[in-house]
């Protein structure tokens, strides 16, 4: 499953239980910026990848930093 995929069923599960509405709210909420993170990050990497300046070690330096492993 991609992160997308699992964001729908997040989704499609706060929508279909029995919570109330401003739980429901907040549960969407925090899908909303869980998607925005996902497309921030993977606009940074794309950036980094793209870079024709940016050396290959040097690449692999800011994506694991990017993604917090470094």
């Amino acid at each position: 499953m991609s992160f997308w995929t699992d964001i729908e069923a997040e989704f499609n599960a706060v929508i279909a239980d029995a919570r109330s509405l401003p739980e429901k709210l907040e549960a969407l909420v925090g899908i909303r910026n869980k998607a925005a993170e996902m497309t921030a990050l993977e606009q940074k990497l794309t950036d980094v990848i793209n870079d024709g300046s940016i050396a290959t070690p040097d690449k692999v330096t800011a994506i694991l930093q990017a993604v917090g492993k470094l």
